[in-house]
């Protein structure tokens, strides 16, 4: 199976949003494909088109100041209609406005900055425009605390060119087990630039394809992942008996788990099988029950210059050149896009965990149109 995002016909999905107290429509509602660049606003008469969206399986969500958002689950395999979509007003009583002279932020801000953007080079150029809209709570002074936001945050990455809008739903950090883990919900833009701007945009984000989950997935399902850098094996772990997770320093205590790598190659049959959805595929562990995780190994192949010499090219974003896949079930279910459809299924360490908001790709990234 070959699979190319740019290789899909692009369509359109159309809708109409309407109050519920009233059958009234809604303008001005927000309605996206969940971290895409797909996004528009509904018109005075409640109805929107959302354009050029390739085939496959997305979330879309409709939210406005003062209604419950609306996730729906839609499959785009041709121009689709969409039933009526109703909103319903928020019933939390309103609270008391208090008007302050100076906005402060919470001294857990720049810790959240720091968690949420990541610690990539690319981080030092993002900016959260606007701070005034997270709240931290269940704070404590070891360090841990909980985050949502009231609307979007908005994000400039003026690395890899990007606007972000962030719906924050939680975001929890906790210092004894080193875990942090959000939930939110995103759509990009891209930004416009002088010719050498949007030259470097476009390389950064090929960097931070290289090696992505999203690249790995998209080269399993097109069986092309030795020849993209990577190699995979199958690997069983057990529980670490000397695992601490207060100590950071001993590499015998740092990991919950001992991994055991076995010598041989798997193809991309091997960790693949067909679901009963179109657009869906299932990675598994490699068809053995006592497998419990893939180890892949990622090393970005050279690329050819103008004149036809080799240019040996080395991850400058990551610290890590391999990866350990940990299933929570026998397997994980994603589409097209490489993007899996429940995260919960699986956990990684290693490049694959690196990733944060900053180095962050939209789902329907197209690394055929980042050439300049």
């Amino acid at each position: 199976m070959f699979v190319s995002v740019s290789g899909y016909a692009q369509h359109t999905v159309t809708g109409k949003v309407i109050d519920k107290a009233d059958n009234k429509p809604i303008q001005f509602a927000v309605v996206f494909l969940n971290k895409t660049g797909i996004a528009t606003n509904t018109l005075d008469n409640g109805t929107f088109t959302l354009k050029n969206i390739p085939e496959g399986h997305y979330q879309l969500l409709v939210t406005l100041v003062g209604y419950e958002s609306i996730k729906l689950l839609i499959d785009v395999t041709g121009d689709l209609h969409l039933d009526d979509i109703i909103l319903s007003a928020k019933t939390e009583d309103l609270k008391e406005v208090v008007i302050k002279e100076k906005f402060k932020l919470s001294p857990f801000y720049y810790l959240f900055r720091a968690e949420f953007l990541g610690a990539s080079p690319l981080a030092r150029q993002c900016k959260i425009l606007n701070p005034e809209i997270i709240h931290f709570y269940d704070t404590d002074k070891q360090g841990d605390y909980s985050a949502k936001s009231d609307g979007f945050i908005e994000i400039q990455n003026d690395a890899l060119g990007y606007n972000i809008k962030v719906l924050l739903t939680s975001f929890v950090k906790d210092h004894t087990t080193h875990i942090t883990s959000y939930l939110g919900d995103s759509y990009y833009k891209e930004m416009k630039g002088t010719p050498a701007q949007e030259r470097e945009w476009k390389e950064n984000r090929m960097e931070c394809y290289q090696g992505s989950m999203m690249q790995f997935l998209r080269a399993v399902i097109a069986g092309t992942t030795r020849q993209e850098g990577y190699k995979i094996k199958k690997a069983t772990l057990d529980k670490n008996a000397f695992y601490d997770p207060i100590e950071l320093f001993d590499d015998d205590m740092d990991d919950p788990y001992l991994y055991q790598i076995k010598d041989s190659l798997l193809n991309e049959s091997d960790i693949l099988s067909r679901t009963n959805k179109p657009g869906l595929f299932a990675l598994n562990r490699g068809g053995t029950a006592n497998t419990s995780a893939l180890y892949v190994q990622f090393h970005e192949p050279a690329r050819v210059k103008a004149d036809g010499k080799k240019e040996p090219r080395i991850p400058w974003i990551w610290q890590n050149t391999d990866c350990f896949i940990l299933f929570e079930k026998p397997y994980a279910i994603f589409d097209y896009h490489g993007v899996i459809d429940n995260t919960g299924d699986i956990k990684y360490s290693g490049f694959f965990g690196e990733r944060c908001l900053s180095n962050q790709l939209p789902v329907d990234f197209d690394p055929s149109e980042q050439q300049f």
